[in-house]
């Protein structure tokens, strides 16, 4: 094996590059499985939503969440969106996305990084399932007596069109500081791909509020990623025909070289045979 190694060195950056390719090939096959997991999970049962962070959400929406926030969460989470009204100079865009913006102005999430987005998850996605859980409370008064509890009064014993949560928004801060610290708690024992799967609903049901299509969003994102996954197996396809080709001429030149080798070392021994008998003679 070490006799051969010598021979090996002119193939030396043919085999590197072989290597990489089969490094990237493992890694492309590795992959498609993670594709189809999210096809399934988010294309198929959370209808193309990934996350708990809507790209756009109405205003009265938001003013919901955030009563549900502390202050420097409301805070990050603000930052992240702009506010977009008729007087906004991309009025007339965003209305076609968000139908709903010609009654009321909406939140449109700013192209912010994916690890915003980790962030953010968590405190949107525990706001949603608040805000959505006293709206289904409200229409079951035990349900509404139970969750008042977590919140220190009785949901149950609001007046009927009383607006729950404008209400809850004129608390004093100190009310809602201990509600907030409440709701914390009480999601504590949750991690944040759960929240975000829980929350996938609310959210999934204010973009139907706001008139996008969300059969249209499950589909784009499936064949987004179905998309991706075809460009993965072409590079790993590829991977394939190019390493092969790669060990074919590597095999090819080893072969003719060891060849010519073997031929030289047969010629000069044949020379210096001839040469001893020349001599005897």
């Amino acid at each position: 094996m070490f006799r051969l190694a010598k021979y090996l060195k002119p193939y030396l950056l043919l085999i590197l590059i072989a290597v990489a390719l089969l490094f990237v090939q493992a890694n492309a096959d590795l992959a498609l499985p993670d594709y189809m997991s999210n096809i399934v999970n988010y294309g198929i049962q959370q209808g193309g939503v990934v996350n708990a962070v809507p790209t756009a959400i109405r205003q009265s929406e938001m003013n919901r969440l955030l009563a549900f926030m502390s202050a420097g969460n409301q805070t990050a989470v603000l930052a992240d969106y702009t506010l977009v009204d008729k007087n906004s100079a991309d009025y007339a865009a965003q209305v076609k996305l968000y139908p709903d913006l010609a009654k009321e102005p909406i939140y449109v999430l700013k192209n912010v990084d994916p690890a915003e987005i980790t962030k953010l998850d968590p405190i949107m996605g525990k706001s949603f399932l608040v805000v959505s859980g006293i709206e289904q409370a409200l229409a079951n008064p035990a349900a509404a007596k139970a969750m008042g509890q977590a919140f220190g009064f009785d949901l149950s014993k609001i007046p009927a069109g009383v607006d729950v949560f404008a209400m809850l928004q004129k608390l004093p801060p100190a009310t809602l500081t201990k509600i907030t610290a409440s709701i914390d708690q009480k999601f504590a024992t949750l991690g944040t791909s759960m929240i975000v799967q829980m929350s996938v609903g609310a959210v999934k049901t204010e973009y139907a509020a706001l008139g996008m299509d969300t059969s249209q969003t499950q589909t784009n994102y499936i064949v987004h990623t179905g998309m991706l996954m075809l460009l993965v197996t072409l590079l790993s396809v590829l991977c394939t025909i190019a390493v092969g080709y790669l060990s074919a001429r590597t095999a090819a030149g080893l072969a003719r070289d060891l060849r010519r080798n073997v031929f030289k070392k047969v010629e000069s021994f044949a020379s210096t045979e001839f040469d001893k008998f020349s001599t005897a003679s």
